[in-house]
Parts: structure tokens; sequence; C-alpha cells
């Protein structure tokens, strides 16, 4: 499998000035996913995501109730600070609140906190005090407001308040800022899988905060590419920008 990744990422970047690294290869559904970042030539890191196959949206679990996580860890020797590693989250059968995001999607995890803290986190009514902890204004991004409660293994989500499917408009993406603590601790960016089967082309801009519990480069810009050729779904975070513990 990973051999038959790896081509595919040579063929499509060998005329290109910029490098790509992969990561390990994922069995998602009938398909195939994979971390990967990519450089300049002066080894600069220039945008980072994960890439999956158009088959990773075909024979997909189906159990309602469940939300089926899969890990995407960082390529091999790559440090991107703040992010440790992603995830790819399916919900068949979406997730509170039905009315908005009650159909079938994919959560994109990037977190900034190691998979066994990532796991060890609660948000389940036994320590509302800590996960829902109101961060510093400085560390929350303009026009985000915060859900009504923490999520186990996750964190407490907060959205964009400006976004369509709050307004009356079915959802398709959106992205979402996790805090624990009162740290940011990842990215989220969701989208519907009958969007992603449309092939959709876009770019969004990202509100981004003032200061961050955790330095390192944040993106500005998140997007989303579908390759006919190879049949390959690019989610990118792009633009990325300096983000500085300052203090508070």
């Amino acid at each position: 499998m990973k051999s038959f990744f790896v081509a595919i990422f040579l063929f499509s970047f060998a005329a290109h000035s910029e490098s790509v690294i992969l990561g390990p290869t994922q069995n998602i559904g009938e398909g195939q996913a994979s971390s990967f970042v990519k450089m300049d030539e002066t080894k600069v890191i220039t945008s980072l995501g994960l890439v999956f196959s158009g088959k990773s949206l075909q024979g997909l679990p189906d159990s309602k109730g469940h939300d089926y996580e899969y890990n995407l860890d960082l390529p091999e020797g790559v440090s991107a600070p703040p992010f440790d590693h992603f995830t790819m989250n399916w919900n068949p059968h979406g997730h509170v609140p039905d009315e908005i995001y009650g159909v079938p999607h994919f959560d994109f995890h990037f977190y900034f906190i190691t998979k066994h803290e990532q796991h060890m986190i609660p948000c389940d009514g036994t320590d509302d005090a800590t996960c829902m902890k109101q961060p510093p204004a400085e560390y929350i991004p303009p026009f985000y407001i915060s859900g009504p409660g923490g999520v186990p293994m996750m964190g407490w989500h907060w959205v964009d308040f400006r976004s369509p499917e709050f307004h009356g408009q079915p959802f398709t993406t959106t992205y979402i800022y996790g805090f624990y603590n009162g740290e940011m601790i990842f990215l989220e960016p969701m989208i519907a899988r009958s969007f992603l089967q449309t092939k959709p082309q876009f770019t969004k801009e990202v509100p981004l905060p003032k200061s961050v519990a955790k330095p390192g480069n944040y993106p500005a810009n998140y997007s989303l590419m579908y390759d006919s050729v190879q049949d390959l779904y690019w989610l990118s975070l792009e633009k990325l920008t300096e983000l500085k513990n300052s203090p508070l």
C-alpha cells in the first residue's frame, strides 16, 4: 500500500520545485490516507495536511452512535510545531447538534498534544472545570464562540458564528478550534461526505488568535483540492503564520 502511495506522489510532484514528505499510510474505507508536509528549496515547511484517495469515502463502517478514529502520524523525522499528530474521525450518522451536523462527515483533527495526552482527556462531566476552563481572550480567534460542552478524547470545541450552517444553510465544511484547560490543543476542519463527493475545490481564510499557548506556525488558510487524474483529495493547512506565547 505504501509503495503505491509513494509512487503516486513522486509522479504528481516530480515537476514541482517543492518537495513533499509523506507520513505512514493508513487504510480508511476502501482507500488509503497519509499525512504530508510540503517544503520549499530551503526546507521551510510551506503547508501540511492530509491526503486521501477517493476510495476512502467508500466501504466505511456504519454503526450508529459511533465515531471511528484513524490516526495519521507526521512524516518520520519531521518537526512542525505546534503539530504532533493528526486524525480522521468518521461520523457515519453525524453528531450533535443533530439539526446542524447530523449528516455523515469527517472531522479532521490536527493535534498539538501527544496521542497519550489526547486519549487521557475525559470531558465527560467529571472534569468540567478543566475541560471548559475559559481561555485568555488573546487565545480566542476573532468571531469564535464556545460550544455547549466538551467531547471525550478531544476537548472543548469553539466555532465561528459566521459559518453558513448557523444561518440556515446546509453544512458542507467548517473550521473549529479545540481547547482544553484553557489552551488551544487542536485545529479541526469538518467536511460532509456528500460535499466531498462533489469533488470541490476551495480555499478559505481562517481567523487567527493574537497569542497561543504553544508557539509555532499556524494556518491562516485551509484548502481542499481534488486531483482527478490520481483520484486524490488534498486537505491543506496553508499560509503558515508564526504565533508566539506572549505574556498575558
